[in-house]
Formats: C-alpha cells, structure tokens, sequence
C-alpha cells in the first residue's frame, strides 16, 4: 500500500503548518501538567472538473494516521472505488492498515460512481482516543454522487490503542500520503480546509489557513 501510494499519488504540496508542535507548546504554557491529544478532525474538500465514469475516473485515496508515518496503523478512506482486498468501481471505503497488511475494511453500500461535472465533495474525518481505543470516523459528509454520507455514524471503525493519546499525529502525514491516484487531471482540488486538536482536558485549537493536496493548473 505504502508504495502504491507513493508511485500513484499525485499533489502540489504549497504548504505544511506544524501545528501539532504548536499546540504542544500552547499547552504546556497554559498548565502545570502537560495535556495530551485526544482528538483530531480535518476538514475536507474535493471539486471536480469532468469526471469518466467510464473508466471511473478520478479515483482518490485520503490518508491519516495517528502516527508521523504510515509504517505501522493508519487508515485510509478510498473515494470512487475501492483497491481491496479486489478493485471495486464507485462508492466510498475506509480501510485500516499495519504497514503494508490490511488489517481491516468497510464499504459504504452505495457504490455509484461520480459522473456529475464540477461536483463539490465535503467530509471532517477524525481520529479520537478513548481509553485503550482508537476511532477512525468519517462524518458531515455531502456530496451530488451519494448525497450525505457519515450522518448516521455508521462510516468508523475502532481498534485498540495502548498509547492513549494522538501526541505523534502530524497533518504532513495527511498531505503528502494523500492524493488521486488515478485521474488526477479530473480534480480541480483537493484540500484540507481545517484542523482542530483537542486536548485532554478539553480545550481546543483550530487552524483554518488550510493545507492544499492538489490544485490543477488549467
């Protein structure tokens, strides 16, 4: 996976804020006792030009991980197909992986695929701790292709998680692992809008400047 992910993706890289360490920083000023990370959410958006429908183009792979690399546990939610455990047109699918081994997968029932031109897809996924678990969720979404999508809860999957926090999480690791992996002239852009951290003792911190995975030069 990693190195499918690595000769397929394609995105302009503009700009990486490390937030993480600026939050870290914030913390540890505003208490005695360090907080921990508990909960990250990134906020998405993906604009079309033309879609293919005939050969189900563009398909797109979005990474995150609760680590600074994809080495070990990290998820994936793959739009417009799915790649295993065989290749499936259409739909949305959130994977979890352990390095190259895929550990776990979960299929939206709807499969259609896109075909509607300057379609506008939003999404907030997000990582949370609690306890010795680990979420992976996708939520809010809209789109014209599957309407709403990760209203109803149904679009997670948990897995345990002894470190009991996100304090290694990175957005570069978001952005430079995620992209379209196969028609990738079909997407206008491709971007993170928003990421808010929350700590363990509830306080959060939001950075909206926003972090740009793909713009097309047209």
């Amino acid at each position: 996976m990693k190195t499918c992910l690595r000769r397929a993706l394609v995105w302009s890289r503009l700009r990486v804020l490390s937030l993480v360490a600026a939050v870290m920083v914030a913390a540890g000023a505003a208490h005695a006792v360090a907080q921990d990370i508990v909960r990250v959410e990134e906020d998405w958006e993906m604009v079309l030009g033309t879609p293919d429908a005939s050969v189900c183009g563009p398909q797109v792979a979005i990474t995150m991980s609760p680590y600074s690399d994809i080495s070990s546990t990290f998820f994936t939610m793959e739009i417009n197909h799915r790649s295993a455990p065989y290749w499936t047109p259409g739909g949305i699918t959130l994977h979890q992986w352990d390095g190259e081994q895929r550990i776990q997968s979960l299929d939206r029932a709807d499969r259609s695929i896109m075909q509607t031109d300057s379609e506008t897809v939003k999404w907030t996924q997000i990582l949370d701790v609690n306890g010795n678990s680990l979420t992976f969720q996708i939520k809010n979404g809209s789109s014209t292709t599957w309407g709403p999508f990760g209203i109803a809860g149904h679009l997670k999957m948990n897995t345990n998680w002894p470190a009991g926090n996100l304090n290694s999480y990175t957005p570069d690791v978001s952005v430079s692992q995620s992209g379209v992996a196969y028609a990738g002239n079909r997407v206008k852009s491709l971007s993170i809008k928003s990421l808010r951290i929350t700590l363990s003792d509830g306080s959060q911190f939001t950075d909206s400047t926003g972090w740009t995975v793909q713009q097309l030069l047209e």
